[in-house]
């Protein structure tokens, strides 16, 4: 279990107790686990903590403020919505009476307590309360607890040993290495809860290039960031990932399986190298329609490729059309997503047509024209049609958001 961890993105929040001593530590432990630490601090467990030292660990920037920091990662004032959706968990370690009181109660004025708040429902908050006996045997405390637990919070209950007061009694927080083998075994547990525990997703996404010679290619504007946020949300639903992505400089992180490729050609072959483990198949791709019929080895020159007034010609031929080729092969229990992106009045009778005729279970409409929706910006706009008739036309969203919606709709086809 040491490695289970890998490519997760973990927030670690540490409050006001006198255990936040041990809090570099248990950052330390998550980073031998595997995973990225992104710290965050409230101002009482600043004093015996230092940011430095979490900081000095992780080498990420640690949060002390609700506020963004000039010249920080936190552009915005929406810090923490991003950085609670790109979190596979958080564990807030120690966890005091008073950050437990807060969350049961919606009262988000601290950091930690902010990014409890901003993350996505199926990311798992873990809380590791640390008090005095006393303190922990509240009623009110333990009402307080009941609550989040019954609300989907995980809780790993403090044991008996000595205490800050000097006195034995429960309420003693594990030590790190133990609690972080604790926080791996709810991790591994929750996930099994997730609804898409056990599949495999295949996605493809961004551009291909077709090469005409070495310097030019025919190619597309597709960015990959809806073949991003789709593989992101499948991850976080309990899906192994694989994502097949063209020329894309967006990154991906956690444990999905990512394949770079850069033509037509090389994504079907990559597509029918994984298939036959797959699920769901998810081909949101802009491959290029074209290539060029022969691929100069060396740069042409206008003369090369002009005729006799000037104009320049270049023989095109069809790129294979993979759907169609999915549509020859795939299992009946297999799923299979298109998407058209598409301009004008026929965009939707198109994606209606193509639906049939490729043979999918649901189309993804996408419309090129629509402002904040298309190539290259984070937000998007689209209608799902479903085999069966059902058609789901979607407001203006982030892509984020609209790979939430397409999956809600993949998983309730029959």
């Amino acid at each position: 279990m040491h490695h289970l961890l890998t490519g997760k993105q973990i927030i670690l929040g540490v409050t006001g107790s006198i255990a936040a001593v041990k809090a570099p530590m248990i950052a330390r432990e998550l980073m031998r686990a595997g995973a990225t630490v992104t710290t965050a601090l409230t101002g009482s467990a600043q004093r015996f903590a230092t940011p430095l030292a979490f900081s000095a660990l992780t080498h990420e920037e640690v949060i002390t403020s609700v506020l963004p920091r000039e010249g920080s990662k936190k552009d915005s004032g929406t810090w923490h919505i991003r950085l609670g959706r790109s979190a596979s968990a958080m564990l807030i370690a120690p966890c005091s009476a008073t950050t437990i009181g807060k969350l049961r109660a919606g009262i988000y004025d601290n950091p930690v307590t902010l990014l409890a708040s901003a993350l996505p429902r199926e990311t798992p908050l873990v809380l590791a309360p640390a008090m005095d006996e006393e303190m922990w045997l509240q009623p009110m405390v333990q009402e307080n607890l009941e609550v989040l637990r019954r609300s989907g919070v995980y809780v790993i209950d403090p044991t008996s040993g000595l205490l800050a007061s000097g006195l034995i009694g429960q309420g003693r927080m594990l030590e790190p290495e133990a609690l972080v083998i604790r926080f791996q075994q709810i991790l591994e547990r929750a996930s099994e809860h997730l609804p898409l525990f056990g599949k495999t997703v295949l996605i493809t996404g961004g551009p291909t290039f077709e090469a005409i010679d070495p310097v030019r290619f025919i190619g597309n504007r597709s960015s990959g960031k809806m073949a991003a946020a789709l593989a992101e949300v499948a991850e976080r639903l309990g899906a192994n990932v694989v994502l097949i992505m063209g020329p894309s400089p967006i990154r991906t992180n956690g444990n999905k399986r990512r394949i770079d490729i850069e033509t037509a050609d090389e994504m079907m072959a990559a597509v029918f190298n994984e298939i036959e483990d797959a699920d769901i198949i998810i081909m949101n791709a802009a491959v290029s329609d074209f290539s060029a019929a022969h691929e100069s080895k060396t740069k042409l020159k206008k003369r090369d490729i002009s005729d006799e007034n000037g104009k320049l010609k270049i023989e095109l031929q069809n790129t294979p059309d993979i759907l169609r080729e999915i549509a020859k092969i795939k299992r009946p229990d297999q799923r299979v997503i298109g998407f058209a992106l598409e301009t004008g009045n026929s965009a939707e009778s198109y994606a209606e047509s193509k639906l049939l005729e490729k043979d999918l279970d649901m189309i993804v409409l996408n419309r090129a024209d629509e402002i904040g929706a298309g190539f290259g910006v984070d937000t998007n706009k689209v209608t799902i049609f479903q085999r069966a008739g059902t058609k789901i036309e979607l407001p203006l969203m982030s892509k984020e958001d609209s790979a939430r919606e397409i999956f809600a709709s993949i998983m309730r086809l029959p």
